[in-house]
């Protein structure tokens, strides 16, 4: 009675298994990058190779960028050099407090007004140099953080987490603008790429959940989301897209295999 029972079980599950319905697929990187550099120069080290893993934010190449260092130097120094500041104010307090003396005398009309108001331009004078010195300053600062932000383009940085699957170029080659330097495939997700026949497209929606099942020697079930229907039909074989995420965190899928999906009724 035991053989049997387990007879009738997996019976029913092949019957199952077989009433689901499968389609073929393609499994693809959700995002292949080539990244370049927004400047021209010379690569002066390229900090990763084929395979390597990279996080969002780390370094892929570095131009050669030592007028941009110098700048920067220069002008760091001049942002932080306050001598002119302090001199101008040291000018205004001392023409304050002769203006102030100046208008004094006036009142005992101990000095002639010629004399006062030549005090007092002098003082405003001075002021108006403070606040230039000020605005030096300020305009300073400001260049630090152009020259900054010219140094960083010479930096390559991967936006993505990934893997780098082509280095183009390396130390001592000289790269243009539109120049790809490596390119990085972001694989987690993967998005499972699937053309349906018409008829299933009321019954399948974003969000909802299809299974998986990677081609040999990869195997296996995986679940995945529905992200894109796609609204417009291919006339010519009466099929429509639909892409899935594959949620892919430790990288164990690879990109690039064939796959078949089923949807759950």
């Amino acid at each position: 009675m035991r053989l049997i029972s387990l007879s009738i079980l997996f019976a029913l599950g092949a019957q199952t298994a077989s009433a689901q319905q499968s389609y073929d697929c393609v499994i693809y990187p959700s995002q292949v990058l080539q990244l370049g550099s927004a400047s021209d120069g010379i690569i002066e080290e390229m900090f990763v190779s084929r395979g390597d893993r990279v996080k969002a934010g780390d370094m892929v190449a570095q131009l050669e960028s030592e007028a941009e260092k110098a700048s920067l130097t220069y002008a760091t120094e001049r942002a932080e050099d306050m001598g002119p500041i302090e001199i101008a104010q040291s000018r205004v307090e001392l023409l304050k407090a002769a203006s102030g003396r100046a208008t004094e005398m006036g009142k005992r009309k101990i000095m002639p007004e010629a004399q006062i108001e030549q005090v007092q331009t002098e003082y405003q004078v001075a002021q108006l140099e403070l606040r230039r010195a000020e605005v030096d300053q300020r305009l300073a600062k400001l260049d630090v953080e152009r020259v900054e932000a010219q140094l960083r383009r010479r930096a390559i940085r991967s936006p993505i987490d990934g893997i780098v699957t082509t280095r183009m170029m390396g130390p001592g080659e000289y790269v243009y603008s539109q120049t790809p330097v490596a390119e990085v495939a972001q694989v987690d997700p993967l998005y499972v790429e699937v053309f349906l026949p018409t008829t299933l497209y009321p019954d399948l929606a974003v969000d909802q959940k299809g299974s998986v099942f990677p081609a040999e020697p990869i195997g296996g079930e995986y679940s995945a989301t529905i992200v894109v229907v796609d609204s417009v039909f291919d006339a010519a074989s009466d099929t429509f897209g639909v892409r899935l995420a594959l949620p892919n965190p430790e990288g164990k899928l690879p990109a690039g295999i064939d796959c078949r999906v089923a949807f759950s009724n």
